[in-house]
């Protein structure tokens, strides 16, 4: 498994090069995950057709709950690839990194990268 991670100031166009890289690798045949890290959670929009993903921190908020299924913060994109959104506190307000790290514990908790099938590239 390979992972790619995207970072910078905001305002640069990483959420566009990263579901642009996502779709590149799809469309060679490659298995992709996104997990876009954004609090605006718009870095999976163009590879799910301008529908939103429900973020994981909105999921948790809203049901007071962590999930106990990936397809409950999960949605299939462009090519297959698999979009994951962190979510976070309201843009400029709040611990982005915070979303990030729950996320991540909470992909671990439900092992995502142990039971995803082999060729996945985590994006």
């Amino acid at each position: 498994m390979q992972k790619i991670a995207i970072y910078g100031k905001g305002g640069i166009g990483k959420s566009t090069i990263t579901s642009n890289l996502s779709a590149a690798f799809a469309a060679l045949g490659k298995k992709v995950i996104q997990i876009g890290c954004d609090p605006k959670a718009d870095s999976t929009i163009n590879l799910l057709g301008g529908e939103p993903l429900q973020p994981v921190m909105s999921y948790m908020r809203e049901f007071d709950k962590e999930p106990d299924q990936l397809d409950q913060i999960s949605r299939t994109g462009f090519g297959g690839v698999l979009c994951i959104e962190t979510g976070g506190p309201t843009p400029g307000l709040g611990c982005a990194g915070r979303g990030i790290i729950a996320t991540f514990g909470l992909l671990e908790d439900l092992e995502l990268f142990e039971t995803i099938p082999a060729g996945y590239r985590a994006v």
